[in-house]
């Protein structure tokens, strides 16, 4: 097992090669599937809004054009983790940890 701060950090060096060679593995297909959610997020965010009025839309669409969206694979890992925390809840969270750790 392995302590959340280390991949959040990204610092492995604690750990023999093999179970580096898991975490490095595990904390892409982690980026991977909360870049995927984060996406989700902000697509049904703004289908809903569309949905509502197109001024709601508008204001969404406006916000992003006007101060832009840092795209999600220049963020680390922390920053994402802390976006889908903001947006999600833990029991989200932990089935998400779940669904990565079965995949690899």
């Amino acid at each position: 097992m392995f302590k959340i701060e280390d991949l959040l950090s990204g610092d492995y060096s604690a750990y023999p090669e093999e179970a580096q060679e898991y975490i490095i593995k595990f904390e892409e297909r982690f980026r991977e599937c909360l870049k995927t959610e984060l996406v989700k997020d902000v697509a049904d965010r703004m289908l809903k809004g569309m949905e509502k009025s197109t001024d709601n839309f508008m204001l969404m669409l406006s916000d992003i054009l006007e101060n832009g969206c840092k795209g999600f694979n220049d963020m680390s890992t922390h920053v994402l983790l802390n976006l889908y925390l903001e947006r999600r809840n833990e029991d989200a969270f932990l089935e998400l940890l779940e669904k990565v750790s079965s995949e690899i």
